[in-house]
């Protein structure tokens, strides 16, 4: 899935990611392998200025429609976002805009190419879209469809992926209530062991959307009085027990340091979105509230998003385009001369193509290419009233879609207000 296809090398976490992909298929007798193998390294012979190839090989992969939704869910205990990925849901690395069926394979076309975007995973946007999608009770009525994206976009979380405090605090706890016993106290032992338990049930009875950034908050004043309270009862009859019960004060105040201090250190990267615009196809061009300088303190430049595409007469560092794709929210960065590099390093490391979901939002209006720019088991790309019509019937799958949901996830009342303003098929 996307969230495979860009591993994090070095560089920013969770924002600039070197393409890896891991879908691969196998078939065919053992000449055709070696045929194609042949094919594609002449290919490579033409190379691009920085010694990689000039032309890659790409495949396009098809969304299906529902397949994330209610699969996406947070652990309680690691803070870690989980996404059950179906086996029919593809990877995929680049996002094509305009609706085409296939890509031109020079890089120089590429480069140039302002509908190409680099998906970036929002897992936590992702969860909290999910959970409001399948409960939206409290949420305004009217004929704005696209409140839920405003909803997961506004709520103010960390979106990098970084050492923070989200994790519970049980996860020392664990050992803490383990390692107590070495202080031969009981009254310890207890204490931690309740510390223990209270954090846990905290942790679980918080894992939502509305409260989980409170947990360890929750926690924090029955963590420090067992602090505390070791001190009072601390024991001195033997050195085991004074040992046991110095490495019991070590352990507490490293998941002080490591869990609530680091929450700290991490809160001028959290943010929230001020959704702008739709400009279609479940594409949201948005304002970030939150986390400034975070261009500068990560070190990487700010993206540069055409006017075509944004709609804006300016973009500015604050700006970021961000993408509902069937239950998965991603972030939308244009494709650099760097992210090209590396596709064509991995091409020619592995002779694997680079797959791309294609969007029809907008009507291609880059330079008119001929056959011999595109692969060679393509000939041809959609006109622009093919795409139209594509486009035309987003509305009526969107209608679908909230059906199934509201029959598999809501019975038939909990989702009724999403189909209450679109339902105008006449069935």
């Amino acid at each position: 899935m996307v969230k495979d296809a860009w591993e994090v090398e070095g560089r920013d976490p969770g924002v600039a990611r070197e393409l890896k992909y891991y879908s691969r298929s196998y078939g065919g007798s053992d000449q055709e392998a070696e045929e194609e193998a042949q094919e594609q390294r002449q290919r490579m012979q033409v190379l691009h200025e920085d010694g990689f190839p000039l032309k890659l090989k790409f495949e396009k992969k098809n969304l299906v429609s529902g397949m994330l939704m209610g699969k996406c869910r947070r652990s309680p205990m690691t803070g870690e976002i989980v996404l059950e990925k179906a086996p029919s849901f593809p990877n995929f690395q680049v996002v094509d805009l305009a609706g085409r069926e296939l890509l031109p394979r020079s890089r120089h076309l590429l480069e140039e190419d302002i509908y190409l975007f680099k998906p970036i995973p929002l897992m936590y946007r992702t969860w909290l879209y999910q959970r409001y999608f399948l409960k939206p009770e409290g949420f305004g009525r009217g004929r704005d469809m696209d409140y839920i994206v405003r909803q997961a976009l506004g709520c103010f979380c960390l979106d990098l992926l970084m050492w923070d405090g989200r994790w519970s605090p049980v996860m020392m706890y664990a050992f803490i209530m383990f390692l107590s016993a070495l202080t031969c106290s009981s009254l310890i032992i207890t204490s931690a062991c309740g510390a223990g338990l209270v954090s846990c049930a905290i942790s679980v009875l918080s894992n939502s959307p509305k409260v989980y950034r409170l947990e360890r908050w929750l926690s924090l004043p029955f963590r420090f009085a067992f602090f505390v309270y070791i001190f009072i009862v601390f024991p001195t009859e033997s050195t085991l027990e004074v040992a046991g019960t110095i490495l019991v004060i070590l352990l507490v105040l490293l998941e002080f340091w490591a869990g609530d201090c680091s929450f700290f250190s991490t809160y001028r990267f959290h943010c929230s979105y001020k959704l702008i615009r739709c400009v279609g196809g479940r594409v949201f061009v948005c304002e970030r509230e939150g986390a400034e300088g975070l261009n500068s303190q990560l070190g990487r430049e700010p993206d540069r998003v055409a006017p075509e595409i944004s709609k804006l007469p300016k973009w500015t560092a604050l700006n970021h385009l961000i993408a509902e794709m069937e239950g998965l929210m991603v972030e939308l960065r244009p494709m650099t001369a760097e992210d090209w590099s590396a596709a064509a390093q991995d091409y020619k490391k592995n002779l694997t193509t680079v797959s791309f979901v294609s969007l029809p939002v907008f009507e291609y209006e880059g330079p008119t290419l001929k056959d011999e720019d595109f692969d060679e088991n393509q000939d041809h790309i959609p006109d622009k009233m093919a795409r139209g019509a594509v486009r035309g019937t987003q509305f009526l799958e969107t209608l679908q879609n909230f059906r199934q949901a509201r029959e598999i996830y809501g019975g038939h009342q909990q989702l009724d207000w999403m189909i209450e303003d679109l339902d105008f098929s006449g069935d």
